[in-house]
């Protein structure tokens, strides 16, 4: 295995773990949120899990347009 494939492997384990995490966490603060925040938060993440789900899309466009989406969502919010 090349060195840069050796990185990547660390790097994507890395990822593997930090999402695992961040699973673990969400699930234990989920419990808290009030009803309002908790459909806030399932309409961010169904966005995310519908733009994943479109394969000729890249990670970079992802984002770009996920960060325009939730800035707008965000704001209406915090304008409450």
């Amino acid at each position: 295995m090349s060195d840069d494939s050796a990185d990547k492997q660390r790097l994507l384990q890395q990822v593997a773990d930090t999402q695992e995490h961040f699973a673990d966490l969400m699930n234990e603060r989920l419990s808290e949120v009030g009803q309002r925040e908790l459909a806030l938060y399932l309409t961010i993440l169904s966005k995310l899990v519908l733009k994943l789900e479109q394969p000729g899309k890249t990670l970079r466009d992802i984002a770009q347009e996920m960060f325009a989406e939730v800035a707008t969502l965000v704001m209406a919010e915090m304008g409450r």
